[in-house]
């Protein structure tokens, strides 16, 4: 059998070094990316970074010159012939990147952990690699092909369960109310005088608000007799509203949330001509805290959100006491992360 080394010495340095120099600018681009885009920021920070408890720019600049600096650690601990020392100092500072931005430090962990394959290539002959090659050793060689598949596979469903909000925008959903509700304030027309999208679905009754409107008192503003979809033959009442704002860059919402009262007593609780980021396992919460903690005494769990944007309605338990709750919550609760809130008011 052939004792020549799988690569010769000077050949297998070269390679090495030049897949070194690839980690350290696959480095720099990524903290780049990071650098430039507060959404992917904010993102990111879904991961492991979420324990440094910094939001925003802040969190921005940390990731960003911080997965840069580790990564650049690792690739000048493994620019010189490779020992155990040299690894230990690498594998601590690839993890520091792993842990500010995850998935975005994988090429420059992958081109470090070949240039390590290939620092070990000069000392590793052809006829010791058949010795422990597949046609010796069939039974392992196939444990393992299939332990990578696997692998491979729950990665790659995991990956996809994660990215998903930046592909996949959800569902829309258009629903009405049955009955009119005093005091809903409509949504203005835009500059050429037509309503903006949605705005159809909240004014099928427009004529008859508009004669309320008439009929209103001086002292009373305009939008306070405002009519919601309906029927135009029940009356029901508004408990209470806000706006549905985002969590930060990446979590974006926006809208109306309307908690109102049926003419039967019941109340919904409206998301109107709203619109949130999707993402896995969203649930909608009522909470007691003005901030949207989900965890304060008395924070219900409302339902899961039916759909991610339009006018979509949700109908609250009579056993819950309505004047208790002072904000909405859109919560994924995989990930404990906020991505939306409204204060009612």
């Amino acid at each position: 059998m052939s004792t020549a080394p799988l690569l010769p010495a000077a050949r297998a340095e070269s390679v090495r070094r030049a897949l070194v120099v690839g980690a350290a600018l696959a480095g720099a681009a990524s903290g780049l990316y990071v650098l430039s885009s507060q959404p992917a920021a904010d993102f990111l920070r879904e991961g492991p970074a979420r324990v440094l408890g910094v939001e925003g720019a802040e969190i921005r600049l940390l990731m960003g010159l911080g997965s840069m600096l580790a990564v650049l650690v690792a690739s000048v601990a493994l620019w010189e012939r490779i020992s155990i020392g040299r690894l230990l100092v690498a594998a601590a500072a690839l993890a520091v990147a792993s842990g500010l931005v995850h998935v975005l430090s994988a090429p420059a962990t992958t081109l470090l952990i070949l240039s390590v394959a290939v620092d070990r290539a000069p000392h590793i002959t052809r006829a010791r690699l058949v010795e422990v090659g597949p046609r010796r050793y069939p039974v392992r060689w196939g444990l393992g092909a299939v332990a990578a598949v696997v692998a491979l596979a729950v990665l790659s469903t995991v990956s996809v369960y994660l990215a998903r909000p930046l592909f996949d925008e959800g569902a829309h959903l258009e629903e009405a109310l049955t009955f009119d509700v005093a005091g809903l304030v409509q949504p203005a027309a835009d500059a050429g005088g037509t309503a903006p999208a949605g705005a159809a679905a909240t004014a099928a009754t427009a004529a008859t608000a508009a004669a309320a409107a008439t009929a209103t008192p001086a002292s009373t503003p305009p939008t306070a007799t405002a009519a919601a979809s309906g029927s135009g033959s029940r009356q029901g009442e508004l408990l209470a509203q806000g706006a549905l704002e985002g969590a930060d860059a990446f979590h974006t919402a926006h809208g109306d949330v309307l908690l109102v009262r049926s003419p039967d007593g019941a109340v919904v609780l409206r998301f109107q001509d709203y619109a949130v980021r999707n993402g896995p396992g969203l649930y909608v919460y009522l909470t007691p805290d003005p901030g949207g903690d989900v965890h304060a005494d008395g924070a219900v769990e409302l339902s899961p959100v039916r759909a991610t944007s339009g006018s979509v309605n949700y109908d609250v338990p009579a056993e819950l006491a309505v004047d208790s709750f002072r904000s909405v919550v859109i919560y994924c609760k995989p990930f404990s992360v906020t991505f939306a809130t409204a204060e009612l008011r």
